[in-house]
């Protein structure tokens, strides 16, 4: 008897869902983290640093035998990466020049985009569910970042930071198209090595072609900074590389909404309130997340 046959029924069923939700909560403790490591290096410098060192953990884990790894999954991450460098480059510019609030919102439009972009690519439409799940989902996500009191500037930063949701949701489907044909652990370091490569090429270009880039001073936080980020990317691209083999990719972006709720706790746990509105919209989010997941839910426990 394997091990996933000792698994209860249920929890089997929950253990893809519940990958994902871990992964979501890694992203939401980064918001702190990333907006204190620009502070002393720039977007491109960062985003390279985090991915290799977030490569190099995987490596460990791998114990070096990148050898055995198929050429279909080098390609899949070569792809992914591709998605993943411009979501994460686009979205750490934007901040430079747009509040982090702001930027909160504009990137949760990945919610709603996916099912959208899933039909567009796929040709086939997601369930309804997914759809009433991403807008409840997404209605919450307007509740948390309150959009009300914001000044929306129409300046490069915030069309930058529509790009990379787009991105975002772009990476959502292609994970949901690679995934199952590959090994969590091998599809991650392959990710990450690649947009590390992208990063590195990047980093230079805009080093030499003189732009005004905040200059990297390695202190203690920064370092601290970029080991947590490495860590946390590592763990939760591994997740998200496993989950996705059994979770649809409309229905994994409104679980990812649940990043907005993590990064809502933390802050709350730093001293920020959330008031009426964020718990609300907190409380949307999840009811989002259960009207999407119901469905596949019950599918999977009857097949158990």
């Amino acid at each position: 008897m394997s091990f996933s046959d000792r698994i209860p029924p249920r929890l089997a069923a929950l253990l893809p869902i519940l990958a994902l939700v871990a992964a979501t909560g890694f992203w939401g403790s980064s918001f702190l983290t990333v907006s204190t490591a620009l502070s002393s290096t720039d977007p491109y410098s960062l985003v390279f640093m985090r991915f290799a060192m977030g490569a190099c953990v995987v490596l460990i884990m791998l114990r070096g035998q990148i050898g055995q790894i198929p050429a279909v999954t080098w390609k899949a991450g070569a792809v992914c990466a591709l998605a993943i460098y411009g979501a994460y480059l686009l979205n750490h510019i934007g901040l430079e020049t747009i509040l982090s609030s702001t930027s909160g919102f504009l990137t949760a439009l990945y919610v709603p985009l996916t099912p959208f972009l899933f039909w567009a690519v796929t040709r086939r439409s997601p369930d309804v569910a997914a759809f009433i799940g991403a807008l409840v989902a997404f209605a919450g996500l307007v509740l948390i970042a309150d959009p009300f009191s914001m000044t929306f500037e129409n300046n490069l930063g915030e069309w930058l930071t529509i790009l990379s949701a787009f991105l975002s949701a772009l990476e959502i489907i292609l994970m949901g198209r690679f995934a199952p044909a590959c090994k969590a652990l091998e599809l991650t370091f392959a990710q990450l090595f690649f947009v590390a490569l992208y990063a590195g090429l990047g980093t230079l270009v805009a080093h030499a072609s003189g732009m005004e880039l905040t200059q990297t001073v390695f202190t203690k936080d920064l370092l601290w900074c970029l080991l947590w980020l490495a860590v946390i990317l590592s763990a939760s691209q591994m997740l998200l590389a496993w989950g996705q083999k059994f979770v649809a990719a409309s229905t994994a972006a409104v679980i990812f909404a649940l990043e907005s709720v993590f990064a809502a706790v933390i802050g709350w746990i730093a001293g920020e309130r959330l008031g009426a509105l964020g718990l609300t919209g907190g409380a949307l989010i999840v009811m989002g997340v259960l009207v999407t997941e119901l469905p596949s839910l019950r599918k999977n426990l009857r097949r158990k």
